[in-house]
């Protein structure tokens, strides 16, 4: 067994590897967790407080959660302190506003290429007996407009609407602003977005032109596993806690703050929004040198809601004739990380739900590989990927 061997940085804000390096092109499921972030978490773990207790323990432990609400707020254009929820990540925090369909006597509406915390709450609520309508999308993975209105025009009752902001798989954007602008004046429809893969990497927002409710992940942004949130437009009150208890966060979500964690998130919030347009200028370059020369030196190779708007870091492209899983196994022998599309599904060996949905065949969806860089990367990383997979190529076969 190989061990790692890392020496935190916190002059870049980067670990360095003293081993054989690991290529990490699959941000989407999960990022480096950086220096300042750790920091942030030791120094978080050091201390004894419960946020809830009225001590001077229990006040540097209410500062860190204080603190960290302003961090997360200043990646969420119209949200405050006040209106962050603490999560165990972006899985519950889904759950918890799609399950507002439940006391809202509502119709669930979604597309056919959310996360899998979506379709399958969705699915659960079904059962339950809540009314959904799911909507499909074009070859580049865009919801139509005119289906969304043809959909609400539908429904006689009020609507919690779920539409990603981006898409894990292809990065593919969905029209959030235009969403918005459509459901402008409307009453009774309550605008949900899962901004996990979008929160960092482009400007989201609540309240006016823009969602009701965002739910993030942490650990999609160099923050620890396990920590999320749920954040509201100012006022939004259509959202019950899933978990019951105390009267922690203002009553929406029960239980001790896991502080430490939340430590976590903050730093890496800050982090980003220091140094927001940079990150995302650094993203979109590696991002569109892989690409291109990908698309240059590996015959056959097509990227994936090419024509639409997508996140900075994300490209999902098909290997006609290539086995993806096979080739993912290859790269993994060869220290690099990539997927077949969302960590959430990919031990399952069946074909991409979202590529399906594209309107692609399942030997084109098992022939698709998903790459997110992070800022982290390097350039020389993106050239020695590049060159592994033309490699690779000429000697696999989907047949062989």
């Amino acid at each position: 067994m190989r061990v790692e061997m890392f020496e935190l940085n916190t002059k870049d804000n980067s670990c360095v590897d003293h081993s054989n390096r690991v290529i990490n092109i699959d941000a989407n499921a999960n990022t480096t967790t950086t220096g300042v972030v750790i920091e942030a978490v030791t120094a978080a773990l050091r201390e004894a407080g419960n946020p809830s207790s009225t001590h001077h323990g229990g006040a540097i432990a209410r500062g860190i959660v204080t603190d960290a609400c302003d961090a997360v707020s200043s990646l969420v254009n119209g949200s405050s302190d006040e209106t962050v929820t603490f999560t165990s990540g972006c899985t519950e925090a889904n759950n918890t506003v799609l399950h507002a369909a439940v006391t809202m006597g509502a119709t669930l509406v979604t597309t056919e290429v959310e996360h899998p915390s979506v379709l399958a709450t969705a699915r659960a609520l079904s059962s339950q007996g809540v009314s959904v309508s799911v909507i499909g999308v074009d070859a580049d993975g865009v919801i139509r407009l005119d289906d969304l209105e043809t959909t609400l025009a539908c429904v006689d009752r009020p609507v919690v609407l779920s539409i990603q902001s981006a898409n894990s798989e292809t990065g593919v954007m969905q029209p959030i602003a235009a969403i918005a602008d459509l459901l402008e004046g409307r009453t009774g429809i309550l605008f949900h977005s899962d901004a996990a893969q979008a929160f960092g990497k482009i400007s989201v927002g609540v309240g006016r032109g823009a969602p009701d409710v965002v739910s993030i992940s942490g650990h999609k942004l160099h923050a620890p596993m396990g920590i999320g949130a749920i954040i509201t437009k100012m006022g939004e009150d259509r959202i019950g806690p899933l978990v019951h208890g105390g009267d922690q966060q203002r009553g929406r979500r029960a239980g001790t703050e896991p502080v430490a964690l939340i430590a976590g998130l903050s730093a890496a919030c800050s982090a980003r929004a220091s140094t927001f347009l940079v990150d995302v200028n650094r993203m979109r370059k590696l991002r569109d040198r892989l690409e291109q020369q990908l698309v240059e030196r590996v015959p056959n190779a097509r990227v994936n809601g090419a024509k639409a708007e997508r996140l900075p870091n994300t490209s999902s492209v098909t290997f006609t004739g290539i086995d993806g899983m096979a080739m993912v196994a290859q790269l993994d022998a060869e220290g690099i990380m990539v997927s077949q599309g969302s960590a959430c599904s990919s031990m399952r060996p069946t074909p991409s739900h979202v590529l399906l949905a594209m309107g692609m065949t399942e030997a084109e969806a098992f022939s698709t590989i998903r790459f997110a860089v992070s800022p982290l990367n390097t350039i020389e990383e993106i050239d020695t990927v590049v060159a592994t997979i033309a490699r690779l190529t000429r000697t696999m076969s989907m047949f062989e």
